[in-house]
């Protein structure tokens, strides 16, 4: 007799967009007992030895990562690794453990272990996401020194079959990079946040990732079917057959190697079925593999985060490291558009120093815009680095979180500073850059007819655009329900942004999550959106639904939604038309 597997939904954090199935596989990585033992005094120095041989296994492995990274994703994710080993040849840490190994005479793997939880301890509570991240680093690193003093090594790798979803309590940075190797489905972790290393790697080698799944390494068994939704953080185990051959069906077997679905995209830019072209563009996090690609294909960039720069590093870069990302990234999209937005960082993100700000609800608070305006100087540097890479004409700037004509008129004033230095200094760049605004804060929508004036163009961000117009979280899990940028309520400030838009002759894109769902797609089109940019995983999918859908129909469709008074009525008006493309 079969025993039914029991069906889960789980929620937790995406940490890296796309869709995928497979089997999962529990990866249990199970902390060495370290006991302590008081050693002789003719073996301390055979203790202290075996430290160092320790740390330099360490750091043989670390760089041997290291430039896998640097291959697979990148000069900047490798820094991440740059960052592991600094923490494995730490002189002062090291110099402590030698010290009390001779005082206290005992064992190298013990007083490593208790330094290593003494220095974490505090960490594990800080409020700064920062020093948080630094725990996943410290014990990634320390975990591998311990395993070599115990006399470990680097553990023999199982065999697994490609297209597994691989769960685990947390995942290390080089950790991701050999499932990569072994072309995992998805991750799935019980520990992480959206912002750790992991998940930075996992989104720039387009690997699936929901993190900070509630015992997910428990609830999960090896052989249960798991469906992992990295857009929306949820995780779907062994679904009825019937269900599991459903989503099958609607996401066209989306596995997570979005790469290789990517290189098979159809004719792009899409074309309706009554041959109207539709813009499509790719979000970017982080530079990666899924560049080249993009690049091959000739689609361009509607929007380039530039907070993993921050992020990785823990400070600001400077403006010629800056230059070197950005003009790299306009060399290899060149002819098509990048659009780089400026550092959108909020004081839950930015590290200790004299400027933290600690706030209850940083989303309302010093981020985007406001904090760039407080720091002048960086501000400026960054202007002036994506300046510099705009020489060859394609690079736009998209300023974040604007909320009204004050804020852009003093950003655009540290712009034209920034260009005048530059031409003193006779440096090259595109005198007629386009400048546009993100329209995702309600005020902005309110008064986009006086943004219009001043700008080049519009993005709307979809994401905060609806948290805040519903006054819903858009990571609080309990608001999940509230929290849909279909809201009427949230269509007519786009609907606004659009009118006004439209007034000025400027173009206007959607670059937020509602962009890249097959069911917005033809609402948002026959509101008169220019440009859809989304996550690189969505994009086969849009141009699927683009090549079905008909310009006039999508025109009908958008005045009927715009007319609804509710939710469910929106919904279930776009579900219908999605079923009739079908």
């Amino acid at each position: 007799m079969t025993t039914l597997k029991k069906s889960l939904l789980l929620k937790g954090i995406p940490a890296s967009g796309g869709f995928a199935f497979g089997e999962a596989r529990i990866i249990f990585k199970w902390v060495q007992s370290i006991e302590e033992h008081l050693i002789p005094e003719s073996q301390v120095d055979n203790e202290i030895e075996k430290l160092d041989n320790a740390v330099d296994e360490t750091l043989v492995e670390l760089e041997k990562w290291r430039k896998s990274a640097g291959q697979k994703i990148g000069g900047p994710v490798a820094k991440i690794f740059d960052s592991q080993m600094m923490i494995a040849s730490d002189r002062e840490f090291l110099k402590r453990v030698k010290e009390e190994i001779k005082s206290d005479r005992k064992n190298a793997a013990y007083v490593y272990s208790r330094l290593i939880e003494e220095t974490v301890s505090p960490l594990r509570v800080s409020p700064d996401p920062y020093m948080r991240q630094m725990v996943y680093d410290i014990e990634a690193v320390s975990q591998r020194i311990i395993n070599h003093l115990a006399g470990l090594g680097e553990h023999q790798e199982a065999v697994f079959p490609p297209d597994c979803v691989f769960v685990a309590k947390e995942f290390t940075p080089g950790e991701v990079l050999s499932l990569y190797e072994r072309k995992a489905a998805a991750i799935v972790t019980t520990g992480g946040s959206a912002v750790t290393h992991m998940a930075l790697i996992a989104r720039s080698l387009l690997i699936p990732a929901v993190v900070g799944v509630e015992q997910a390494h428990l609830k999960i068994r090896s052989g249960d079917r798991v469906v992992v939704d990295g857009d929306e953080g949820i995780v779907r185990v062994n679904l009825p057959a019937e269900e599991w051959s459903e989503l099958r069906r609607r996401k066209v077997k989306l596995t997570g190697r979005h790469i290789e679905r990517l290189q098979k995209l159809p004719q792009f830019p899409p074309r309706t079925a009554d041959n109207k072209e539709i813009e499509l563009a790719a979000n970017i996090d982080l530079p990666g593999p899924i560049d080249d690609i993009l690049a091959s294909k000739k689609i361009g960039v509607g929007l380039y985060r530039t907070e993993f720069l921050y992020l990785q590093n823990g400070k600001f870069p400077s403006e010629d490291q800056q230059f070197e990302v950005y003009d790299r990234v306009a060399a290899r999209y060149h002819p098509q558009a990048v659009v780089i937005r400026t550092f959108d960082l909020g004081s839950d993100k930015y590290f200790s120093d004299d400027r933290q700000l600690r706030e209850s609800n940083p989303a309302l608070g010093w981020r985007g815009i406001r904090a760039a305006l407080d720091m002048p100087k960086i501000f400026r540097d960054q202007l002036r680095a994506i300046l510099r890479a705009s020489k060859r004409g394609n690079i736009r700037i998209l300023l974040p979180m604007i909320a009204d004509i004050a804020e852009l008129r003093k950003a655009m004033s540290l712009l034209r500073r920034s260009m005048v230095d530059l031409r003193k200094e006779k440096m090259a760049f595109d005198q007629e850059i386009k400048v546009g605004v993100m329209i995702e804060v309600p005020s902005a929508a309110v008064a986009a007819e006086a943004l219009a004036e001043r700008v080049s163009f519009f993005s709307i961000g979809s994401n905060d655009l609806t948290q805040y117009t519903l006054a819903a979280d858009r990571d609080n899990e309990r608001l999940a329900k509230i929290f849909n940028p279909l809201h009427p309520a949230v269509l007519r400030l786009i609907k606004l942004s659009i009118d006004a838009a439209r007034s000025h002759n400027i173009p206007i894109a959607v670059c937020g999550e509602m962009s890249g769902d097959p069911l917005n797609i033809p609402l948002l089109v026959g509101m008169g959106i220019n440009q859809l940019s989304m996550s690189p995983s969505r994009l086969f999918n849009a141009c699927q639904i683009v090549s079905k859908m008909r310009c006039d129909d999508a025109v009908r469709l958008a005045d009927e939604v715009l007319r609804m008074k509710n939710l469910k009525e929106v919904e279930g008006r776009l579900l219908e038309y999605n079923m009739s493309l079908q």
